[in-house]
């Protein structure tokens, strides 16, 4: 019987995390949280060994949590502008103005403005993802910065503040699971 040697390093919760499989428009928030999540690594790796330095490691599994957020709001979105686009809104726009310009049958009107509808709540989800992201994003960095300023502070200190730090980094998630759950109702 052979038996293997697992792993001593457990798999990346973020190997999937890849800024070039969203489009353009939202590669940036995606870039830039898994950016400060590299420098979150090396602030953690370069604090002595101590209670600092555990306590920043189990902050750290809450920064991936944020960077996951980020990347599920900007997948979402990209989805969200993938469909939007198979609807074609300016021909959804188009139709419902020449029906009425025309006098169509009211049930015709109808039928278009329910489209027309439907169509705009999709982009306006997306929009609010769009907008909403890079502030975000702005917010997990903002929270990577605080970190490196309570590696600075004594070791005491700071290791009573990270509980504050993670209650910022748990809103933080939640505001973004919050926003991609609520694109999925969309009204």
């Amino acid at each position: 019987m052979v038996f293997r040697r697992r792993s001593s390093t457990p798999p990346d919760p973020l190997a999937a995390v890849d800024p070039e499989a969203v489009p353009p428009s939202y590669r940036a928030p995606v870039a830039d949280a898994l950016r400060a999540r590299t420098q979150f690594g090396a602030l953690v790796a370069g604090l002595r060994d101590g209670p600092l330095q555990d306590r920043m490691r189990e902050l750290g599994a809450h920064v991936d949590a944020g960077v996951l957020a980020v990347w599920r709001t900007a997948s979402q979105a990209a989805e969200i502008d993938r469909v939007a686009a198979t609807l074609d809104p300016d021909r959804v726009t188009s139709e419902l103005k020449q029906a009425r310009r025309a006098g169509a049958a009211d049930d015709v009107v109808t039928a278009l403005q329910q489209r027309f509808a439907s169509t705009q709540r999709l982009l306006n989800s997306r929009d609010e993802l769009r907008d909403r992201l890079p502030v975000l994003e702005a917010l997990l960095g903002t929270a990577v910065a605080r970190a490196a300023e309570l590696a600075l502070t004594s070791p005491a200190a700071a290791v009573t503040e990270i509980a504050g730090l993670e209650g910022e980094l748990d809103r933080l998630v939640a505001e973004l699971d919050a926003l991609g759950a609520a694109t999925t109702e969309l009204g």
